[in-house]
């Protein structure tokens, strides 16, 4: 009969096989140079722990939001609340104060990148005076006496620019907020501390202003203050450890997992020792591949190495499986090899190529780091699968040409994983062969539970929930919002069409109209515009006369006003001017919410322009509040046409390969229950659809049907040898049934590793993929195969092929 795919690429596998034993050594030495070029590769990967690492540079959103940042500079900070405890007049005791301008010093000579420091002792008052105006800081001529600086004390909490940023309304609280002249996303050159020190994490910002302002903090002559550091800055830091140092542990820690799993099962050092080589050269690779094409290591790689390991085991468990028997029965190591990869080969590349579909079909979707991470996932997978073709084969021909125990029934027994886990596999197939109609039924079941849990499911996120309760940095952060408020913001940018056109009245009376109107919304707890210096400015020309905290009538008042501001040092009106006045900038504060509330704050706003359309201004959204709404939108997006493609490819991978559609039909369709299931209980467990989820589906899917392919392929080939179903089911089960339960039991521990993350999105994907790959497993084992004796998709029984 004419040879088939499946039959000449298990022969072509057999020559591999050969061929890596016979050369073993060659294979050894190519591999070390191959690590050797890895590491040197890997060197010079670089850490992206940004908001922006999400975005394509062409995405408008992120277009406007860098339009934002020219004229804006960076809108990174570090927040530190404080407050002093038994002390009568809070943060207005004398003393206090002395140390907050004392700290305030000390933080803008020490830290590193830092653009300006605002506080109490450091933020502009503005006085009138006979020649206009003066801009003073408390600092500058500082209090004589306790009683002078309460008579201060109503001028700041009075202020409304103040109040709410770094004054609570009943001066308990204050805060220092640094404002930074850095990016996380600027050039190596311009963000390293020192030029010569290298390019480690402790050399780079934001880690090394983080690390500066922690040990300001904890020294003993502001230890009468407590402080609470929150804002980008620790955040970017801790971003940044969880991508450079707890994805290396979390890897080491799945592949000591692995490895006991394997000892557990094979109790051979080379059936520990080669697969974990395998692995984590793949590892190695991944990040030298990420260097190489000038990516960065961002949020989406943290859980990339426990991936590979997880995945790229299974290979190796196929064929240390399939040798184990092999070797016992043929008694010959190369010959055992030879007919080892005859049998698995053509699975393992299956299983490698839809894996590395999974990952690749998140490439094209418009989230940039998942996109990444699809990509060099894909690339890890078939790496991993070059490596186990060739050194993993090299280092089993290494040992005695004949086995220990010759072949006797004992020794095929131990070699075919015992007699529990046989017994275990022979009461499947019985299971299956008597209710294979009720499974059929129960399985229907599920897929309409899943469906309906799928309508329930809600897209939504809040960066904040990244983070475990008991995390210190997410204390903090909940304690300056409950206190202060507004952690996130949006903002709102004003355009006038022509340079110095922001001065006109008409201009600027839009701005406070919508600032107006934002300080009625629920979610805005605090507004920042020019206006508000204007007004400060007019009343203060007025001798503080209440009646004229109000805009200047006028384009050349406003003109004059910003002139004689300018000339008497005041430098806060240029954070919310582009440098032409033809742009202005309204920001709004925000309290910790999911960002569905911020959604709906921007539907509230499109509502208010549509009643009452902007005239001499144009508007846009942008912030860092945006760009998290417009993730929202590729959430969506990246779920479905990530999950489409993966499985349309798949599909017609497994069609072609078996040329058949009922087969490749039949193998998917015990893929798709695991998926429905994962994302049915999200939606009845209201776990929300968020960034780090966003990739999942596609992903389970890659993974779940590897166990499909070895199975269906070995049902087929035993199907081929005898012409009768329930036999070529007891075979296959026999034979490939064991490596699909030791694979399922290292990936389902390997993913639970996760757990152990600081990030509760990265434990919860662990945990939601170790569910799918527990429920693929359940498929595999019982609605394939009643599927398959069902419809019988290899032909009638009583049709026997050759090979």
């Amino acid at each position: 009969m004419q040879r088939d795919f499946v039959t000449r690429s298990n022969e072509s596998f057999a020559v591999i096989a050969g061929w890596s034993y016979d050369h073993r050594w060659w294979v050894v030495l190519f591999s070390v140079f191959l690590l050797g070029g890895s590491l040197v590769l890997a060197g010079g990967a670089h850490v992206d722990a940004s908001y922006e690492a999400y975005f394509d540079p062409r995405d408008p959103t992120y277009q406007y939001y860098e339009q934002f940042r020219d004229d804006f500079g960076s809108d990174e900070i570090s927040y530190i609340l404080y407050e002093a405890q038994d002390k009568e007049h809070g943060v207005f005791d004398y003393e206090v104060m002395r140390m907050i301008a004392r700290l305030t010093e000390v933080l803008e000579e020490e830290v590193p990148f830092v653009y300006e420091v605002t506080s109490l002792a450091s933020a502009e008052r503005m006085d009138g005076v006979e020649e206009g105006i003066e801009i003073r800081a408390l600092r500058d001529d500082f209090p004589k006496s306790q009683e002078e600086l309460l008579e201060l004390r109503e001028r700041y909490v009075g202020e409304p620019l103040f109040v709410g940023g770094i004054v609570s309304e009943d001066a308990r609280f204050g805060a220092i907020i640094l404002e930074m002249d850095r990016s996380s996303t600027d050039p190596l050159d311009m963000i390293r501390l020192d030029p010569e020190g290298g390019d480690g994490l402790q050399n780079l910002y934001p880690q090394v202003t983080d690390n500066a302002i922690r040990d300001i903090l904890a020294r003993p002559e502001f230890e009468a203050l407590t402080f609470h550091h929150s804002g980008d800055i620790p955040l970017n830091a801790i971003y940044n450890v969880v991508i450079a140092e707890e994805s290396v542990v979390l890897g080491l820690a799945t592949a000591g997992v692995v490895a006991l799993v394997l000892l557990f099962f094979f109790r051979s050092f080379v059936g520990v020792m080669a697969p974990t080589v395998v692995v984590q050269m793949s590892v190695i690779a991944v990040v030298a591949f990420i260097a190489a094409v000038g990516w960065k290591l961002d949020l989406s790689f943290s859980g990339v190495p426990t991936l590979i390991t997880a995945i790229g085991v299974a290979h190796a468990v196929h064929i240390l499986s399939e040798f184990r028997a092999r070797f016992v029965e043929i008694g010959d190591r190369r010959e055992a090899l030879v007919q080892t990869l005859y049998l698995v080969g053509t699975p393992c590349m299956l299983t490698s190529v839809t894996t590395s579909v999974g990952f690749a079909s998140m490439s094209f979707v418009p989230i940039k780091s998942i996109a990444h991470m699809g990509v060099y996932s894909g690339f890890g997978v078939l790496f991993c699968f070059f490596l186990s073709l060739t050194l993993l084969l090299s280092f089993l021909s290494f040992g005695r040409k004949t086995p220990k125990m010759k072949n006797s029934e004992k020794a095929a027994l131990q070699a075919k994983g015992g007699r529990v886990m046989s017994a275990f596999l022979a009461g499947v197939v019985r299971l299956v062969i008597r209710r294979r109609r009720a499974i059929l039924a129960v399985s229907a079941a599920v897929v309409v539970f899943s469906v309906v849990g799928i309508t329930k499911l809600n897209v939504d996120a809040n960066w904040l929930n990244d983070f475990r309760d008991t995390l210190p940095l997410k204390q903090s952060t909940i304690y300056v919002d409950e206190i202060m408020g507004g952690v996130t913001n949006i903002v709102l940018l004003f355009d006038a069409g022509e340079e110095e056109g922001i001065k006109e009245p008409a201009a600027l009376a839009e701005v406070e109209r919508l600032q107006a109107w934002a300080n009625t919304q629920d979610l805005v707890r605090k507004t920042y515009s020019v206006v508000d210096i204007l007004k400060d400015l007019n009343q203060t020309f007025h001798a503080e006369d209440p009646a004229y905290y109000k805009l200047p009538e006028s384009r050349d008042l406003v003109a004059q006003y910003l002139l004689l501001y300018e000339s008497a040092g005041g430098s806060e009106a240029q954070e919310y001017l582009s440098s032409d006045y033809q742009r202005a900038r309204l920001e709004l504060r925000l309290r910790l919410d999911q960002s569905s509330e911020t959604v709906k704050l921007v539907e509230s706003l499109n509502a208010e322009l549509a009643a009452r359309p902007l005239e001499a201004t144009t508007m846009s959204v942008t912030g860092i509040g945006k760009l998290w709404l417009k993730l929202l939108d590729h959430i969506v997006t990246s779920q479905v046409q990530g999950f489409l493609l993966a499985f349309s490819i798949i599909c017609v991978l497994m069609c072609l390969v078996f040329r058949s559609v009922p087969v490749g039909m039949i193998s998917m369709l015990p893929n798709l229950s695991p998926i429905l299931l994962t994302l049915g209980v999200m939606g009845w467990a209201a776990i929300d659809l968020d960034y780090s989820k966003a990739a999942i589906a596609a992903v389970a899917l890659g993974i779940a049907v590897d166990d499909t392919i070895h199975l269906v392929s070995r049902f087929r080939y035993e199907f081929g040898l005898s012409g009768n179903y329930e036999q070529a089911l007891n075979a296959a089960f026999a034979d490939v049934g064991r490596a699909l339960l030791i694979t399922s039991i290292a990936l389902v521990l390997g993913f639970l590793v996760l757990l152990g993350s600081i990030l509760v999105s990265q434990a919860t994907q662990g945990l939601l993929l170790a569910t799918t790959i527990v429920t693929a497993l359940v498929a595999d084992f019982l609605l394939m195969p009643a599927l398959v004796l069902t419809f019988q998709p290899f032909g009638p029984e009583g049709t026997k092929r050759a090979g």
